[in-house]
């Protein structure tokens, strides 16, 4: 939740539940694209 406060703030511009809901999922989804983008590859050495 840190993460995703800094990065978006900790305010939906939406009133409505289910436009809010919608907003965090939308989100949530960047927050994980954003996270993956940034994960090295890994390689087995053997």
């Amino acid at each position: 939740m840190f993460r995703f406060k800094t990065i978006f703030g900790d305010h939906l511009s939406t009133r409505s539940e289910e436009a809010q809901t919608v907003q965090v999922r939308i989100r949530c989804k960047a927050l994980n694209q954003m996270t993956h983008l940034g994960m090295p590859k890994s390689n087995a050495v053997s």
